[in-house]
């Protein structure tokens, strides 16, 4: 153990890291790539949204409805490992704000380790992180098949809201050695208020309103 704190940078993705948010544009863009035709549906997903969007279902419902309409029932694992390097190699240099690639750049420098903290699948999100270096991604978990295959069910709980920061915690306890430790969390959403209370440096990214009332509250 040491007085010295461990560093760490905690970053959201969609619309923190980067402008877009990336979850239904992977699924089309990986739709178009392995099977165009999984598009012709494409008024379905919109309803899935509507839906969702409206509260007649959540987004451990959503999600995973999507992902099978758009992708498949199951999806082999070296398909997904393609689909998400090149997915990655496109968006990163692509969709990188100037603010982050600042943010990122200082942190790196003033030696913190980074962590991506996103409700966006892991089978995409890691891939994600690996292009941007840093050393570890949190993301939403998405149940395997015997012979490795992605499925669209979610394996435990979107990893949103208070699951984020319930997520980050156990990645911080099974990472970091015990004793001091100084966060930092930026995210551009209210629904991460849980991890931005447990930071001792809370970046508010954007301009939404809900936010910055959150930001000046806080």
């Amino acid at each position: 153990m040491t007085d010295t704190p461990v560093h760490i940078a905690i970053y959201d993705l969609d619309r923190t890291v980067l402008r877009k948010p990336t979850f239904t544009l992977f699924l089309l863009w990986a739709a178009w790539r392995i099977a165009p035709w999984r598009l012709l549906p494409l008024p379905m997903l919109l309803l899935l949204f509507a839906g969702a969007g409206l509260g007649i279902y959540d987004r451990e419902t959503f999600k995973p409805a999507a992902i099978r309409l758009m992708l498949g029932r199951r999806i082999p694992a070296a398909t997904v490992a393609d689909l998400a390097r090149r997915f990655a190699a496109w968006r990163v240099p692509a969709d990188v704000p100037p603010g982050a690639v600042a943010a990122i750049a200082r942190d790196r420098a003033q030696g913190y380790r980074l962590l991506l903290a996103t409700a966006a699948p892991g089978f995409y999100a890691i891939a994600i992180g690996a292009a941007l270096e840093f050393e570890a991604v949190v993301a939403t978990r998405h149940m395997r098949a015997d012979d490795g295959a992605w499925l669209p069910a979610i394996d435990g709980a979107n990893c949103y809201g208070a699951e984020k920061a319930r997520r980050i915690e156990q990645w911080l306890a099974g990472h970091v050695d015990p004793g001091p430790r100084r966060l930092r969390f930026y995210s551009d959403h209210p629904s991460d208020a849980p991890s931005f209370a447990s930071a001792d440096e809370a970046y508010a990214v954007g301009r939404g309103g809900k936010l910055a009332r959150q930001a000046r509250a806080q």
